[in-house]
């Protein structure tokens, strides 16, 4: 999958988790702001426990020189999904379809696209947190497994769902998404 320009990918490892949290505090210390590194390295730590206990393989977020920082702050997750006795992939298609304004998506349509705002508090603000779902079917799994892709756009709370800064988020990962292909190794 291409990533928007500028762009990083990070594995789940710890030695990753060490070198990010490192490098922001570093950013951090030389905007004056030392005294964040120790809260940062706790958030960072929280979050990605969470990310993996949800069965994240993957993360991608805009470096500095990604022109992507214009439109805001946003990340993109990638889960493994597996289906279950009470929840089928099926299921979550359906649901996403029929009840969160899913559509298809890619070449064949093969993947399924659905949105959310979630609200938020960042720092005392009220917020938003839109989520911009993908789920793509792994081949020779029978539609009982699949990979998601979250990408997540922080905003304003008084931001309107149809922004155009909202729908150049969701037109660039749609694209970006797309490019999704497996390999086989």
């Amino acid at each position: 999958m291409l990533l928007p320009p500028g762009w990083r990918s990070y594995d789940m490892g710890a030695d990753t988790e060490r070198d990010l949290v490192a490098a922001a505090k570093a950013r951090l210390a030389e905007a004056g702001r030392p005294d964040l590194g120790a809260a940062l390295g706790a958030q960072v730590k929280d979050a990605l426990a969470q990310l993996k206990g949800q069965d994240a393989f993957a993360y991608a977020l805009p470096a500095e020189s990604s022109p992507t920082w214009v439109l805001g702050s946003a990340s993109l997750v990638g889960l493994r999904r597996r289906s279950t006795p009470q929840w089928t992939l099926d299921d979550i298609v359906e649901d996403a379809v029929r009840n969160r304004g899913g559509v298809p998506i890619g070449e064949g349509h093969r993947m399924v696209r659905w949105t959310e705002r979630r609200p938020t508090r960042v720092d005392g603000v009220d917020a938003v947190s839109f989520l911009i779902h993908y789920l793509i079917p792994i081949p020779g799994t029978r539609r009982t497994q699949a990979v998601q892709w979250t990408a997540t756009v922080a905003h304003e709370s008084d931001l309107a769902p149809d922004d155009p800064v909202l729908l150049a988020w969701l037109a660039l990962f749609d694209n970006h998404i797309s490019s999704f292909t497996w390999s086989v190794s």
